[in-house]
């Protein structure tokens, strides 16, 4: 081998690992959960499931969208509909978002997306809301 060819060799094994990625691309449904549901501010026995929907394009979560999930808000239980435009995604599959509803204040949305056609996450209310939802989907 001469020098340039063994220098080639040298950056494709470097290259190569890095440009691996993680997620597929596609679109992806599935179900969210609170096992966290108040009434008079007391823990229920009870879970409240509800919907997630996303895409994912170009390394980043597309439209990320939550439906029909409670979480305890002050004294009472309200449905907050949580979406997100865009959350990057690294080498790795995993990226944070963040909606914010002007009612409520910050949810923090977590997750992490395989090669292998499935997601999961975290939903996590920073402002008045409580209650870490989790939720997994499918390509």
């Amino acid at each position: 081998m001469n020098l340039r060819t063994l220098a080639l060799a040298a950056v494709s094994a470097i290259v190569l690992p890095a440009s691996a990625w993680a997620a597929e691309p596609g679109s992806y449904s599935g179900a969210s959960l609170n096992k966290e549901i108040y009434l008079y501010g007391d823990i229920v026995p009870r879970t409240d499931k509800g919907k997630v929907t996303f895409a994912v394009r170009s390394r980043a979560v597309k439209n990320f969208k939550l439906k029909a999930q409670q979480f305890m808000c002050g004294a009472t239980t309200a449905e907050v509909p949580v979406a997100v435009a865009k959350i990057k995604l690294n080498s790795s599959g995993k990226g944070k978002g963040t909606y914010t509803n002007s009612n409520v204040g910050a949810f923090e949305v977590k997750i992490t997306v395989r090669d292998n056609g499935k997601a999961s996450g975290t939903i996590t209310p920073t402002g008045l809301c409580r209650g870490k939802v989790t939720f997994s989907a499918k390509h």
